[in-house]
């Protein structure tokens, strides 16, 4: 027997974009992460990014469908060596661990290149602002789907 109905209508993927609005995407060889995690430019080789870091900024990792898949389950991790779609520009649906609201800035970590709502211009510890980022259209629990509008 049911015992609890959804609230909420399930909208996309994480790690995908939530619609057709103007993006920029450039692919840059990874050594792990996964999609939904933030990358910068690796500064002795700008082919590559690096998860989290301090440098400039290559992008959040997208496009769920466009991997290569590792072994028999599903995963949205990175080999090293695989290249990933990193997007600085446009919508993208994003699932974190702390609670959206609408007009929230995205921070990164400089470590684990994680994702996590603040408010622009404020300083969170280990945690770097993601340049003109903004959740849209969505206020969202903690590991409800949000949408972040990056550019």
């Amino acid at each position: 027997m049911q015992t609890t109905v959804n609230q909420k209508l399930a909208f996309g993927v994480p790690g995908s974009f939530y619609d057709d609005s103007p993006r920029r995407v450039d692919p840059y060889t990874v050594e792990g992460g996964a999609i939904g995690l933030a990358y910068t430019v690796n500064s002795s080789d700008p082919s590559k990014a690096d998860l989290g870091g301090d440098g400039v900024f290559a992008g959040i990792a997208v496009n769920t469908k466009e991997y290569v898949i590792n072994g028999l389950t599903a995963s949205m991790a990175f080999r090293s060596g695989d290249i990933a779609q990193c997007a600085t520009m446009g919508r993208i649906v994003l699932k974190l661990a702390d609670a959206v609201s609408i007009g929230d800035a995205c921070f990164y970590n400089e470590t684990t290149g994680a994702l996590k709502p603040g408010t622009s211009g404020a300083t969170i510890s280990d945690y770097i602002e993601i340049p003109g980022s903004k959740f849209v259209l969505v206020n969202a629990l903690a590991n409800e789907q949000s949408v972040l509008q990056l550019g």
